[in-house]
């Protein structure tokens, strides 16, 4: 395969500790905003139907279409707004977030609703990757993973608090009230971003060879088939866990709360677990074991819905692999082929929310033919298909 160099930023510009920490501490801060705003409608979707007298598959479009919208929109606009300063698309990015959740707010329908979404998902998809470039940009090698990482607890904190306690304030005050206060923590993000993120700071545009080296590599397109299908089990699921644990557990908003919190507990765990397992184990075998765990807890999930203590355990199963086989993904990503690092990255980010569009798209199927029950057995089969595709990919990695 032809080599091409990778268009990381070769320098760093300088910042003073201080400020550098604030930056990262305000990105974080951006990116549960954003994981709150995208995640949302899982935590309340029950409430959400309800209110816009529309049925459960057609609330979970909200998450379909945002994730489409992402998949698709990250690398176009990455690819289009390299010479744009950083902290104007990301101040940009979070003013869209006020406009587009007040807009959703007031909405008077469904159809509103989802355009508001849809336009939010733009931000969603200018906001993450380029936080992450922007912290490559301006920190010295030796300290960006370190700092992606950090920034990138932002989502694991929205599926611990932010969509659980979206989802209480839904049910005590309407789902109008959580889109409300999302407008309002993006709007406080805004102004931090402002005044944190340096001016002049710009991305080298990636060249089209990367592209192409990345759309002919086979096992760089079966570890994103791996992430596709991951996003897609994961999904089928967790579009729907509102009303599947109201189904199940008989939960109120307190106990739908306890669960939610439960299961981004673990997630957030599995993520901070994952850069040392995959040290001891490599990204291949590592995410094997995740996706592998993933199957077996919504299994269990499936076969005990009903009794809390098992929910908890397929929870926590679940949840581990959750944030912890992105970050194993993007590992695995670097390590096949190092100079195409940022284009299979940015592919990585897509595949995700394709994962997310494709499962929820899915979920909705299965209500629609009244299975709502079987939505854990579904996921489980497929992600075991990601795990078997996964082995697939490991003939063509060498560790």
């Amino acid at each position: 395969m032809t080599q091409h160099k990778d268009n990381a930023p070769k320098a760093a510009v300088p910042l003073t500790q201080a400020r550098e920490r604030w930056l990262l501490w305000v990105l974080l801060f951006g990116n549960f905003v954003v994981g709150t705003g995208i995640l949302l409608p899982a935590g309340m979707l029950s409430t959400l139907a309800a209110g816009l007298d529309v049925s459960l598959p057609v609330a979970g479009n909200l998450m379909l279409a945002s994730g489409f919208v992402v998949a698709v929109g990250a690398p176009l606009i990455a690819a289009f707004t390299s010479r744009v300063d950083r902290r104007t698309m990301l101040v940009a990015a979070l003013a869209i977030f006020v406009v587009t959740h007040v807009a959703a707010a007031f909405a008077p329908d469904y159809e509103t609703l989802m355009l508001a979404r849809v336009l939010m998902a733009v931000a969603a998809a200018i906001f993450t990757p380029q936080a992450a470039a922007t912290v490559g940009a301006l920190l010295p090698p030796e300290r960006r993973a370190r700092a992606i990482t950090m920034i990138f607890v932002g989502w694991s904190l929205a599926t611990v608090g932010g969509m659980p306690l979206g989802g209480y304030v839904a049910h005590a005050f309407g789902w109008r009230a959580a889109l409300a206060i999302v407008a309002g923590l993006s709007a406080v993000c805004a102004v931090a971003l402002s005044v944190t993120v340096p001016k002049g700071v710009r991305i080298p545009r990636l060249s089209a060879a990367s592209w192409v080296s990345v759309a002919t590599n086979p096992a760089l397109l079966l570890v994103l088939l791996v992430t596709v299908l991951n996003g897609t089990g994961q999904f089928t699921v967790f579009t729907y866990l509102n009303p599947s644990l109201k189904m199940s557990l008989a939960a109120g908003a307190g106990l739908l709360t306890f669960v939610l919190a439960w299961y981004g507990i673990a997630a957030t765990l599995g993520n901070i677990l994952a850069s040392r397992v995959i040290s001891r184990f490599g990204p291949a075998r590592s995410a094997l074991v995740a996706l592998l765990g993933m199957a077996v807890g919504l299994a269990i999930w499936g076969a005990g819905a009903g009794i809390l203590w098992v929910v908890l355990i397929a929870a926590t199963l679940w949840g581990l692999g959750t944030f912890a086989t992105n970050s194993i993904q993007q590992a695995r990503l670097a390590g096949l082929a190092p100079d195409l690092t940022s284009a299979a990255i940015a592919l990585n980010t897509s595949a995700i929310y394709l994962g997310q569009a494709f499962g929820s798209g899915l979920g909705g199927l299965l209500i629609d033919q009244g299975a709502l029950v079987h939505l854990p057995w579904t996921g489980a089969a497929i992600l075991l298909a990601a795990a078997m595709v996964s082995v697939i990919a490991m003939r063509w990695e060498r560790y």
